[in-house]
């Protein structure tokens, strides 16, 4: 990992953080606040991977699955920007299922690094089984909406220490043979 990439993710780890920590203080902004900043966030990371697809990876190998999974992003980030006005309970159960989504996918992945050796799949799995909980929390909860956003804050926060963290693991190189 870069030292830019490094300072990133420790930038992106505080801010989950304060978003997180605003949900759990304010809940009746916070889940406005949060579909408006995840919203923008996937916006901001669909165009830079667009972008990114249309100067270089056209030409690399799996350059067409980047185009499509940005693509799928900014298409998720404008349908997310729509729905900042809408009722509380249906942002939250949005929120939810993209929490979910990400919670699934971590877990894939750290059964793939655990299946190739890599010894960070520890890290990768404890933090999709917490976004699992933090869903089966919600959808416990599903009667307040208060509690739904203190719940899915704490989550945003664990996601942040998770990016956080990350920076402080130890890189690990794969050689292809």
């Amino acid at each position: 990992m870069t030292k830019l990439k490094k300072i990133g993710n420790l930038l992106l780890g505080i801010f989950l953080m304060i978003a997180g920590l605003s949900m759990v203080a304010v809940p009746k902004e916070g889940a406005e606040i949060a579909l408006f900043l995840l919203s923008l966030l996937l916006v901001i990371v669909g165009i830079r991977g667009l972008i990114l697809y249309f100067t270089m990876a056209k030409h690399m190998v799996g350059g067409k699955s980047i185009l499509y999974l940005n693509m799928i992003l900014l298409d998720f980030g404008l349908v997310s920007a729509t729905m900042v006005g809408q009722s509380k309970l249906y942002l939250i159960l949005y929120l939810i299922v993209a929490n979910a989504f990400a919670g699934v996918v971590g877990l894939l992945k750290a059964l793939e690094e655990r299946r190739y050796g890599v010894n960070s799949w520890k890290f990768r799995m404890f933090f999709a089984i917490v976004n699992m909980v933090i869903v089966v929390a919600c959808l416990c909860s599903v009667g307040s909406t208060d509690t739904l956003v203190r719940i899915y804050g704490i989550g945003i926060m664990a996601a942040g220490l998770g990016e956080a963290l990350k920076v402080a693991r130890k890189e690990e190189v794969v050689y292809v043979q």
